[in-house]
């Protein structure tokens, strides 16, 4: 019978790394947002939970693959219930079937989707008050972390840290993403851009919630798409979490398919 045994954070580092085929070099940045963990004492499987900026905890790790994945999971996910916080978690087959998470009677609320297409061309319109802005002309850190929180509320995003304001964070191109800001200069909605050869790679542009009633979203697609074209780019990746149904049928309407989707489900 496995068991779970609770574990420092600090120390289950290398598990996760094995799980997540990383190094544990790789994930010491998020030991500040980790606030338990469990081991599987056998080795068969290990999670952490990590804080984000909803009221959720989101569970990294999961089960090794093989013929007792379902039973180790089911025993790391019920350890960590007891902790007795709202717990999200990605369904995936490599580590968390969404089977065991039925089991454990959580619900599917929402989804990671890979997007794929040609850039958008449809005209969107910005709303009155609001100005769209290329990144690189928007160097205050203040209004970098206003457009960058309008994905706090929004299921499967992560924390906000210093490296991700920074100019081309994470690889980013700052002179093709672009930032939204109201008539009072606060950050109301971005859009981070990668260029690789002649492929744009972007998150779901991050709208403030008084605005997701308006085509602000389309229109940060739609600057960042033309300034790629400009650098030569013809086809797009985005990267989407947490959308709502809306914006899922609205991105198909772009002309766009979602070639990758993950389940996100919440323990409640």
């Amino acid at each position: 019978m496995t068991v779970a045994a609770s574990t420092p954070p600090d120390q289950i580092l290398p598990a996760l790394a094995a799980l997540l085929g990383c190094g544990p070099d790789d994930l010491c940045p998020l030991l500040p947002q980790l606030i338990a963990a469990w081991l599987a004492e056998d080795g068969s499987g290990a999670i952490a939970l990590r804080r984000t900026p909803r009221a959720d905890l989101e569970v990294l790790g999961g089960a090794h693959p093989g013929p007792r994945q379902a039973q180790v999971a089911l025993t790391l996910l019920r350890a960590a219930m007891t902790s007795g916080a709202t717990l999200s978690a990605y369904a995936d087959d490599a580590l968390l079937p969404e089977d065991v998470l039925r089991t454990l009677g959580w619900r599917r609320a929402g989804q990671y989707a890979e997007w794929r297409g040609a850039l958008p061309t449809q005209d969107a319109t910005v709303p009155a008050g609001v100005r769209l802005l290329s990144l690189a002309d928007v160097p205050d850190l203040t209004v970098r972390r206003q457009a960058q929180a309008t994905y706090a509320d929004r299921l499967g995003h992560t924390l906000v840290s210093a490296a991700d304001l920074i100019p081309d964070a994470h690889g980013s191109d700052d002179t093709v993403g672009h930032v939204a800001v109201d008539a009072s200069g606060q950050g109301v909605g971005i859009c981070r851009a990668w260029l690789d050869g002649d492929t744009l790679t972007v998150g779901s542009p991050g709208v403030h919630p008084a605005l997701r009633h308006t085509t602000l979203r389309h229109a940060l697609l739609r600057a960042t798409g033309d300034a790629a074209r400009e650098r030569g780019a013809r086809g797009l990746i985005m990267q989407a979490w947490g959308d709502t149904p809306a914006e899922t049928q609205a991105d198909a309407g772009l002309g766009l398919t979602a070639v990758e989707v993950t389940p996100i489900h919440l323990s409640r």
